[in-house]
């Protein structure tokens, strides 16, 4: 059964965008009568019937409709954008599929990359969603420069960052099972020393994701694996 998205509420008959229009009819070939999953990205889980096969307006009759409790943990990755994008499409597929709630593209002294397309981004965890057959859609941030970001006031309760050098004590791993997290990130050439220094005065705590040093986008796969 192929999977759509649906932003609004799942009952009555609702009319896809075109996106997802398109993707129903031109792409997965799906009929009149053909049976359908639906997501709204926020929990709710339908089934449904097709019962308008156009390729702009594919419109889907819901029979009915799953809530799903709320998503836990809430585990954020800002995480700084790689040179290569696929790499860190690479990273939010996989992170998506995980189970990762939230990420926020950081801009760091290092950063190999500035520029971020956020559209591209949303359009790669909505794919990676729809395939993992999640109903939680993961929020992708605006980019924000990480000295921004160390001083937010609704920050999770649990903050931590990422480190190479000097590897510290503290493993990622010890605190799995939180509710609601935040790790941090660094670009290849990792967090500059004042950076951390900032985020440790800030309340973040230092962790290791390991002995081996990791690219971006192996280290946010990690991070989320070992904090669930």
């Amino acid at each position: 059964m192929h999977t759509y998205y649906y932003n609004g509420v799942l009952e009555g008959v609702i009319t896809l965008n075109e996106v997802e229009s398109n993707h129903a009819v031109k792409v997965m070939r799906s009929k009149v009568d053909s049976l359908v999953r639906i997501i709204n990205g926020e929990g709710s889980v339908a089934l449904g019937e097709i019962v308008s096969d156009h390729p702009k307006m594919c419109e889907v009759t819901i029979t009915s409709v799953t809530e799903n409790t709320a998503h836990c943990p809430k585990i954020t990755v800002a995480i700084a954008p790689t040179k290569s994008n696929d790499r860190i499409e690479f990273f939010i597929e996989k992170a998506t599929e995980i189970g990762i709630y939230q990420i926020v593209p950081l801009l760091c002294k290092n950063n190999e990359r500035d520029k971020v397309n956020i559209d591209r981004w949303k359009k790669v965890a909505l794919a990676a969603t729809k395939q993992s057959n999640r109903s939680w859609l993961p929020i992708i941030q605006n980019p924000i420069k990480i000295s921004h970001l160390l001083e937010a006031n609704d920050l999770p309760m649990t903050k931590l960052i990422a480190y190479c050098e000097d590897l510290p004590e503290k493993s990622i791993s010890d605190f799995a099972g939180q509710e609601d997290i935040i790790v941090l990130i660094g670009p290849e050439g990792d967090f500059s020393p004042e950076e951390v220094s900032f985020s440790e005065k800030q309340g973040f705590t230092r962790v290791n994701l390991g002995i081996n040093r990791l690219r971006t986008e192996t280290a946010g796969i990690v991070a989320v694996t070992k904090l669930l």
